[in-house]
Formats: C-alpha cells, structure tokens, sequence
C-alpha cells in the first residue's frame, strides 16, 4: 500500500437541529465537523489519484452479428479531469451517454472505446485501476441473508490483510460513522433503501479506495435519504478520495452539493466546471436561467430542446475552450492565482500491485463460509429441498411399499427405481439453475471491485451446495431402500446411495452450466426442465437401447441418467443375487438375470458407470467455469 496519503481535511456531515429563541422555534443547521482521520484512523493509506481522458468516443454495433446495420456512436470526442477531494456530478436528459462515461471511466467496458484515459498523468493499467477503485452501482446487489456485520467482514477478510482486531475496530468506524452500527446485526433483506445504499458504500470503503464510482446513487431514494447519501459521497471527497457519480436531476440542495459538473447530451459534453460557474457561462450564451428556478432542471431543460435545438452552440462552445475560460476567470477573480494553477496535485503516485490483497486459498475460505451460511439459512434452497426429499421419500416407499423381493411386480419395481433417478435428478438440477441467476449481479460487482479471483468464487460457490446434494440422496434413499424392501445387503444398499449420489451432483453440474449461461432466471427456468426431456429418454427406460434408430444411438450415450438407471439396475438385480419370491402360482421374472436381459443392460460394468458419471461431472464443471469467465469479458 502507498504510505503517502491525501491529507485530512475537516469532512462535516450536516445534520439538522430545534433551537428555540425568544420568537418562537426555528430549524436551524448545525455543522458537525469531524476530521477524516479522527472517523476512519484504521483504514489503510493510499494516495490521492486524478483522472484524466482525452478524445474519448464510444461506438457499438446496431443489429444482431448476422445482419449487421452499422455503428452507432454513444460518446463523441469527450476530454475532462477528474481531481482528487472533489465530488464530481455526471449530468444529463436520459439516453445522453452518463452510465456509458461512468463505464469506460471504471474500465467496465473497452471494447469500442477509443481515445486516452490517464492517472496521475500515465496510461491507465486497468488492473492496477481496478484495485484502486470501485463501482457502486445503481441497485443494491447484497447477499440477504447476511447480516451488515457479516457483510462488512466478509469484505474485510477478502480486502485486507491485517489482523482480525484491526478489522473488526476498522468495521465498527466505517459502520459507526455511516449510520449503520445500530442495524449491524440486521440481515440485508430487512434494510431500507437508504440503509442498503450506505452499506453498499462501506462494503467498498472498507481498503479505503481513492476512486469511486457511483451510478444513480439517489434512485429510488427520498428527499432524506438522498441527502444523507450525497452528503457522505461529499464527505468521502473531502477526505481526499476522487468520487465520480452519474445523477438524473438533483434538487437545488444536492446540486449545490457538487464541487464539479460533466454535463452531456446526445453524447457530447455540453458543460464542464464547477456549480457556481454554471449560471454565469449559460449567460455568456444567452440563456438565461429563470429566478428561483432550479439550476439543474434548467440545463437539463436546455439539453432535452426545451428552448430549441441549442446543443450544437454548446457543443461549439465547449470545443472552442469557452468552458475553461470562464471557470478560470470566475475562480481567479475570487480566489488567490494559485490556486487554479494547484486545484490538482500532479505528485501524488499511486504504488499498487496487480495481485489480490489475499491468497487464492484465503478467498476461497472465506466465500466457502459465506455461501455455506447462507445456504444453510435459505428457507427455498435448503430447507425446503430437505423437507421434500424427506416427504416424497416416505410417499414413495409407502406407494411401493415391500415389492422388492417379489417377482410379480418387477415393472413396479423398475419404475420406482427409475423415479428416484428422476427424482434426485430434478431435486438436484432445478434450485442449483437459480444460483447463478440470482447472485451473478453480486458476483459481477464484487469480481470486477477486484474482491476474488473467478476462480476462487466458483470453487467455493460449487463445493459449498456439495454436502446437500450429498444429504438429500442419503436421506431419500434410506427411506425408500428399506420401506420397499429391496435386497437387505449393505453392499447394493452402498452402491444404490452411491449411485444416486452421483446423479445428483452430474445433474447439479448441469444445474450449474444452465445457469451460468442463462441471460435471465426466466431463461434458466425453462432451459432446465428443457434440457431434462432427450436426457431422460433415452436413459433406457421409456425404450431399450436396441430399439433405438440407428441415427439416434449416439443419443443415449449423452444421457448421465442412463447410467444411474443402469448402475441401480445391475445393483439391485445383478452380483449373482437369488431368486425373487412368487406369491402366485407362475411369475415370469423370477430370476434376476431376466430383469437384466429385458432393459439391455447385461453388457453393462458398475465401475464404468461411475467413471462415466465422473467424467460428466468434470467436464460440466469445466465448462461452466469457461462460460462464467467468458461472460466476465463479454460484460466489457
């Protein structure tokens, strides 16, 4: 870490008041100022970083790859600076390019970017940028089922490699002085929207970053909370950290709350300067902003062609330098000379590395815990699949209670068997579609805030679900085994749980892919059961391997549950087992061996079977991880 850092400055955080005079009550504002320092004396050092980006243009392909239509273009030749202790507000009417600046400023997307963007001076290296920044995006992607101490920990233990006193006295400051130590033991799903928005700031706050980002961080907010958000974005800049945010249109309040403003339209930068210059320079233009109008509503008026198409002269304008001109001259004639020669320190390098703050094995221990926690106290995910392994279990062995051992009732039999394959299937497959769904806007954030490597994430995200696929299995077939009476030998009762097992976590496995390469949770959840269909037909069941078309066998060969169904067959009905019990007078499956010839499986080997089922389960895990890392690109 840098052991220069920006010095302390006073950071108020206004808060609002009753004093009673001898006229009656009146509201008034008492500054609380509190030094950097004194609120936040555990986080660790870092130096100041200044922003800068010359020439930048942002085009993207209109039309799907197979019918081209051309580029279009999203930025247009933006150039600005970005210095540190200032909170900098990126405006503009909807569609204007402010998410898209935010980006490629973040280093989210490069792809179709061209032009320059520098810090402290040099070429940006966007992996060390990445660990010297973060990104707070519009929505609050929280885990819910962690609680704000947990939450906070967690990021500790991923982002600093100090002792755990150290961590937990730097967790108590960020929450103390963020509001938040009161809800500490709150879960995430239980915070409002003001509170999630505050702890989504300390979770990124926590390695003291001297950049961040914030997209739309009022959305959805009240008056209130908005101020509460803006004043501590302010506060956070003037403890020498350079904080950059997109906002639609602040009150006159929070506009004034803006030490700078990047103004766009149509893509192009129509205004760049502090607050107070605004007015002034609209003037030079003749535009004229109405009295006790909003300042901000008015530019945005302006943009939008609510006074005519003006955008060109402001375009022109900016261009032309008249922008830096009357900022420059508004700022001299009030202030001392020097200060807009030294507004932004060029000194200030920052030293960081590429790598992790913590080990590959660090990270995937502490996100192993994280997901294993909160699974256990996901009422769906868990609990619920516990409670109807169980339910279905004693519904089964009740159904198909003692026909185990009898020789007419083989089809019955063979039908229980395949069902618990489709069954452990389908309990295993459907809810692990949901876990990437759900938590990929968690993963994306954290992974590109440079929290964990991908492949600490995914290790510890499949190992963690990999117990309750092995629990449910067990408890499933410890039920039905014995209630339907199957061969009392511990031997094929070990291979039955065995086999069901590995079903199990081959169907996770694809639970897995499917959602990893889903676009959304609707998609996953009709791709899953889709998948399912050739799957189980040709597990040999429905139809005998010999009957299969010749352009279709290779089909069966794809299907994980052929093998399952096979290995249980030659399980229950193999290994040289006696002959079934006949309560009548002829039964035409009396030898075990019959079963076997009847579904084609008396070529088949148990240890093939569990090999191929291994190989399954490798090769869907790999292909999953290749489909998370592909998407981490495409999302640039």
């Amino acid at each position: 870490m840098a052991d220069k850092t920006a010095e302390p400055e006073s950071a108020s955080i206004p808060m609002e008041e009753t004093t009673v005079c001898n006229g009656g009550a009146h509201m008034k504002k008492v500054e609380n100022h509190i030094t950097e320092a004194q609120r936040f004396s555990h986080l660790p050092k870092r130096s100041a970083v200044d922003l800068q980006f010359t020439d930048v243009s942002y085009t993207i392909q209109e039309g799907p790859c197979w019918r081209k239509r051309g580029f279009k273009a999203l930025l247009k030749c933006l150039s600005g600076r970005f210095c540190s202790r200032e909170l900098i507000g990126i405006m503009g009417p909807s569609g204007a390019g402010k998410s898209t600046l935010m980006n490629i400023l973040a280093g989210y997307r490069e792809t179709g970017m061209k032009g320059q963007i520098l810090v402290n001076g040099k070429p940006r290296d966007l992996r060390t940028f990445r660990k010297m920044s973060c990104y707070i995006m519009q929505e609050d992607m929280l885990l819910p089922h962690l609680t704000v101490q947990e939450a906070m920990m967690v990021s500790a233990n991923l982002k600093l490699n100090e002792t755990v006193d150290v961590k937990n006295k730097l967790v108590n400051e960020i929450l103390t002085a963020l509001g938040l130590l009161e809800c500490a033991h709150t879960r995430t799903s239980s915070l409002s929207g003001g509170q999630c928005k505050r702890l989504a700031i300390a979770l990124e706050l926590v390695n003291n970053p001297p950049v961040m980002f914030f997209d739309e961080p009022t959305s959805g907010l009240d008056s209130a909370s908005c101020y509460q958000v803006v004043s501590l974005m302010r506060s956070l800049a003037l403890g020498g950290r350079t904080i950059i945010c997109t906002i639609h249109q602040p009150s006159a309040k929070l506009f004034e709350m803006f030490d700078k403003l990047y103004i766009l339209s149509q893509g192009q930068c129509i205004y760049k300067g502090t607050v107070p210059c605004l007015i002034p320079y609209l003037k030079t233009l003749g535009l004229h902003c109405p009295t006790y109008h909003n300042p901000a509503d008015f530019i945005i008026e302006v943009a939008s062609g609510e006074y005519g198409d003006l955008n060109p002269v402001l375009f022109e304008a900016v261009q032309g330098g008249l922008c830096a001109l009357a900022e420059k001259k508004s700022l001299c004639d009030k202030i001392d000379p020097s200060v807009c020669a030294t507004k932004c320190p060029k000194d200030s390098e920052p030293i960081e590395s590429h790598s992790f703050a913590t080990s590959t094995l660090t990270q995937f221990c502490i996100i192993f815990t994280r997901t294993f926690k909160t699974t256990c106290r996901d009422q769906v995910l868990t609990h619920l699949r516990l409670m109807s392994h169980i339910s279905i279990g004693v519904l089964i062995g009740l159904l198909y209670l003692n026909i185990g051992n009898d020789a007419s009732k083989v089809f019955n039999n063979t039908g229980f068997l395949f069902f618990s394959m489709l069954f452990i299937m389908f309990g295993a497959l459907m809810p692990t579609i949901l876990t990437f769904p759900l938590e990929m806007s968690v993963f994306l954030r954290e992974h590109l805030n440079y929290w964990y490597s991908l492949k600490a994430y995914y290790l510890a995200k499949t190992m963690a679900d990999i117990p309750f696929q092995v629990i449910c299995p067990i408890l499933y077939c410890s039920i039905v085994y014995w209630m339907t009476e199957q061969p009392p030998e511990a031997s094929r009762y070990l291979l039955f749980v065995a086999l069901s097992t590995c079903i199990a976590l081959v169907a996770q496995s694809l639970g897995l892919l499917v959602g990893a390469a889903s676009s959304s949770l609707q998609v996953a959840t009709f791709v899953g059961p889709v998948t399912s269909i050739p799957v189980l037909l040709f597990s040999g069941f429905f139809i005998n391997f010999d009957t299969i078309p010749s352009y279709l066998k290779w089909s069966s060969y794809v299907s994980y549950v052929r093998y399952g169904f096979e290995g249980v067959i030659l399980s229950i009905y193999g290994m040289n087992r006696s002959e079934l019990e006949c309560p009548g007078n002829a039964c035409k499956f009396r030898k075990p061996e019959e079963v076997i010839q009847l579904l084609d499986v008396e070529d088949g080997k148990l240890y093939m079977d569990f090999i191929i089922l291994g190989v399954f389960f490798l090769i869907l895990r790999l292909a999953t991880y290749l489909v998370l890392r592909y998407r981490v690109k495409s999302e640039r």
